[in-house]
Formats: structure tokens, C-alpha cells, sequence
């Protein structure tokens, strides 16, 4: 069998175990994550060492907290996964998850910390609040929403380059449809959201920045 035609096979044959690896790994907290550390690094006046040194401090903050508030909800029973996928069991989640942001927005302003990271938390609730306005009635893809979000603001930023990035738009979104976690238009939604989020974010936060 030609080698191509093997690894078709096999894609095939482990379609839902790669499905849900690609869901896990480029999971909204992964893409928060990673283009927090880039618009950071870019727009920082502050020393790379510094920029780390805040990074290593706010992450974990930003992150930490809302991750194990899920993880006590998935434990109780409350919801299923972290990834909430019955829109009835969101609501009360993603309500906390803002005022924990809103919270962090204060701190980060009250420590002085780089500008472009308060810009990325204000941004953030900007995002997660149109998500769950959107949720009181329809579900839509939270993973649509951050990959399709990180995808274009680094295609604004970096041009190009940004190619890998688009491309995992499609590949997450096949994921979600695949674990029967969305729909094709619950996922273009989610990314349509994700593209404005973008928007907003470059040209009318960071562009302050500059």
C-alpha cells in the first residue's frame, strides 16, 4: 500500500481520537495562552525579561483559577467537561469567568503591569461577553471563536506569516463537528465572532499601543 494511502487509512481509522487530541490542544485556554505571550512580547516597551517575568505572574492568574472553578463543576457533576458543551450549564460558568477577569483587569492596572496586557484582559471580556450574550440563546463554538480570533489578529500583525495559524481554523473546526460538539454553523458563527474579536482588538486597542 502506497504510504499515503496507509496514513489516509489510519487518519480514518483514529478520526475521533484525533479529533479530540486537536480539540485539547488548541483548547481556547491553550490559544489565550499563547497569544497573550505574543502580543506581549510584540507590543511591550518593557525588556524581554521583563515581559516573561509578568507573563510568568499574570498566566497563571488569568488562567489558574477559572480552570479549577470547571474542574470542582465537572467533579460535581454540574457539567460534563471543561469545555461546557450543554449551553444550559455555561451561563453560570462564563458569569464567574468575567467578574474573575474584570477582577485581574484591576489588579494588572494596580500593579503596572505592561499596557498591552490590561489591553488583552479588556479585549478578552469584550469576547467572552459577546459569547455569552450569544449562549442566553443559541450555543455557539467557543473554540471557532479563539482559534479564528488568534488566527487573524497575527495575520494583521505579521502578514503572511501567520499561514500555519488560518489553516488551524479549519482543522479545529472540523474537530468540534467531529466529537458532535457543534454544528458547521455553531462553528462558522463562533469564527465569524473570532474575526471581529480580532478586529477590535488591533485596530481599535492595540493600535493605541503603538
Amino acid at each position: 500500500m502506497h504510504p499515503i494511502v496507509q496514513t489516509i487509512s489510519v487518519i480514518k481509522k483514529n478520526d475521533e481520537a484525533i479529533a479530540r487530541w486537536i480539540s485539547h490542544l488548541i483548547s481556547p485556554h491553550i490559544v489565550g495562552i499563547a497569544l497573550t505571550a505574543f502580543l506581549a512580547v510584540k507590543y511591550s516597551n518593557e525588556s524581554l525579561a521583563e515581559v516573561l517575568t509578568w507573563l510568568a505572574v499574570l498566566i497563571p492568574l488569568l488562567v489558574i483559577p477559572p480552570l479549577i472553578y470547571l474542574l470542582w463543576l465537572v467533579n460535581k457533576g454540574q457539567i460534563e467537561d471543561i469545555y461546557m458543551p450543554k449551553r444550559e450549564t455555561r451561563l453560570r460558568p462564563l458569569l464567574v469567568m468575567l467578574i474573575w477577569l474584570s477582577a485581574c483587569l484591576w489588579l494588572i492596572d494596580y500593579w503596572a503591569a505592561p499596557p498591552v496586557v490590561g489591553a488583552f484582559v479588556l479585549a478578552t471580556i469584550i469576547l467572552v461577553t459577546i459569547l455569552s450574550v450569544v449562549t442566553l440563546f443559541w450555543k455557539i463554538s467557543f473554540h471557532g471563536a479563539t482559534i479564528s480570533a488568534a488566527a487573524a489578529t497575527a495575520f494583521m500583525i505579521i502578514g503572511s506569516s501567520a499561514l500555519p495559524l488560518i489553516l488551524l481554523v479549519p482543522l479545529v473546526g472540523w474537530s468540534r463537528i467531529r466529537l458532535a460538539r457543534h454544528t458547521p454553523r455553531q462553528v462558522l458563527y463562533g469564527s465569524l465572532v473570532g474575526i471581529l474579536f480580532a478586529l477590535i482588538m488591533v485596530q481599535g486597542i492595540l493600535q493605541g499601543l503603538l
